[in-house]
């Protein structure tokens, strides 16, 4: 294995494992909340009256936090296109798909013009009456003379 696996293999598991601690990371707000509902009750010598209101308060405003970074802000687009502009992967495959739209924008050109040489071809060449007349007796001749063959 060389040094360049070794930086690949270690940035992957890096990042796995930071995966694994934001996920923790966001449970653990939930807890930090408990420890402070635990300690409020303390502070005011067990009196669960006004601490439901601090709870339910403390849980629509985490809420109307998320609402507004949600609806408002739109911090999942924002960071979307964030990801987006700084992934070389990325920027690969939008490269790649740019090509293949000029490929495919001068293939239908090209097959247009085609389209439009075999149109003029075909006007050029169609058979004048005179020209259709000659074909209908010659046909007339080939099948008669295919039917005295036989």
């Amino acid at each position: 294995m060389n040094n360049k696996n070794i930086l690949q293999n270690f940035r992957k598991a890096f990042f796995r494992e930071k995966y694994r601690f934001d996920q923790g990371n966001a449970f653990l707000v939930f807890v930090n909340f408990a420890l402070l509902v635990a300690a409020l009750i303390n502070q005011n010598g067990g009196k669960p009256e006004i601490i439901k209101y601090y709870v339910i308060g403390g849980l629509f405003a985490t809420w109307f936090l998320g609402y507004i970074l949600d609806r408002v802000v739109q911090v999942q687009d924002i960071q979307e296109r964030v990801i987006l502009k700084r992934s070389p992967i990325w920027q690969q495959n939008f490269a790649r798909h740019d090509d293949h739209e000029e490929k495919l924008a001068t293939l239908i050109s090209k097959l247009e013009n085609i389209e439009k040489r075999l149109e003029k071809n075909i006007k050029k060449t169609m058979p004048t009456k005179e020209l259709q007349t000659r074909k209908k007796y010659a046909n007339i001749n080939l099948n008669q003379s295919k039917m005295k063959t036989e």
